[in-house]
């Protein structure tokens, strides 16, 4: 439920405290993304990149799943389970957590890398999600059985380091000419 709640506030702080900048001249961004970089853009699109951000981080936990004896979306937790997870090896624990983090930064590494797709609506939508998602797993730290960064050895570093990766995607999409 935090993460909800994380959500909507950060979604606020892109939109309606826009008047507020003015107000106090002041920039208000969240992870380096403010909402000068999404004004003019097509929030649907932007939107749907990212749901398509977050199914593809969960898609990469439920394929890593399948090829180790299986998986399923528990819609209670909202999380992917790894069938037999507590018999598996550390090092297959692990990967199935950082199975969404590198499923989205490969996608979103490629949707970047297009000319096409770089600066399309969608595109921005799915790399500051993948950020932004990063971040809060960094920042919120849930402890959680089944929290990908508490299980990366409450890996805050490689957290970061996912994190760091999307925010330069995100960077490239804004910044780069064609």
């Amino acid at each position: 439920m935090h993460k909800i709640i994380t959500l909507i506030i950060i979604i606020l702080m892109l939109t309606g405290c826009a008047g507020l900048e003015k107000k106090t001249n002041s920039k208000i961004s969240v992870m380096g993304i403010s909402a000068d970089d999404f004004r003019g853009r097509n929030w649907l699109e932007v939107t749907i990149g990212i749901g398509v951000s977050f199914l593809v981080h969960e898609t990469g936990h439920i394929l890593y799943a399948e090829m180790n004896g299986g998986g399923h979306f528990d819609s209670s937790e909202c999380v992917v389970i790894m069938e037999d997870y507590h018999n598996q090896s550390h090092n297959t624990q692990q990967m199935f957590h950082r199975a969404g983090f590198l499923s989205q930064l490969f996608v979103g590494g490629i949707l970047t890398a297009i000319p096409a797709t770089r600066h399309a609506d969608f595109t921005l939508g799915f790399n500051a999600s993948t950020m932004i998602n990063t971040g809060l797993y960094v920042l919120i730290n849930d402890d959680g059985e089944y929290s990908d960064i508490r299980q990366l050895d409450n890996g805050k570093t490689e957290g970061n380091i996912y994190t760091l990766g999307a925010g330069v995607l995100t960077y490239i999409n804004l910044d780069k000419k064609e």
